[in-house]
């Protein structure tokens, strides 16, 4: 039998990270619960999302949710790391045009309160992948995101309350 040597079909996909840090005064324990899909209706204006799939009916490891996208896009998401207080890992797959890697993790400060470190990790998998990418996500719409989700956790955290009740 002769075997063909195949190779994989590539393409000019392009890799952008974005990482944000700020503080919140809060424990871990009481931040780590709101980064579940469904108490983020709680905190974060505008958050909708369908459920898919979680035993527990919330945020587990292996739990996946859909959310639509900007142009109408389904998104799926898959909970891949569940470290309760430590660390969540989303995989978001966004059509056929980019796959990301959202990576939450909070540490306690010994001092006061919780310092928490957001990644976004976008693979684009498509020309429009990448403008998405370029547009939605360059350093200052990055930025002015992580100001408003410490705004908004801040506030409920502080207020029981979603910013602007």
């Amino acid at each position: 039998m002769l075997w063909v040597m195949r190779k994989p079909k590539w393409i000019a996909s392009e890799r952008t990270e974005r990482i944000g840090r700020f503080h919140l005064d809060g424990k871990a324990g009481d931040i780590y619960p709101l980064l579940c899909p469904v108490r983020e209706y709680e905190w974060l204006p505008g958050w909708s999302c369908t459920m898919a799939y979680a035993v527990s009916g919330a945020a587990e490891k292996d739990a996946v949710f859909h959310t639509v996208e900007a142009f109408g896009k389904k998104a799926v998401w898959t909970l891949i790391t569940f470290q309760p207080d430590l660390l969540v890992e989303y995989l978001i797959v966004s059509g056929r045009n980019a796959v990301v890697r959202l990576s939450i993790s909070l540490a306690e400060n010994t001092k006061s309160g919780t310092d928490v470190t957001w990644r976004m990790l976008f693979t684009t998998t498509s020309f429009l992948g990448k403008e998405m990418v370029g547009h939605a996500f360059s350093e200052e719409r990055f930025h002015r995101m992580m100001e408003r989700r410490e705004a908004e956790l801040g506030h409920f955290l502080k207020t029981g309350t979603m910013i602007g009740e």
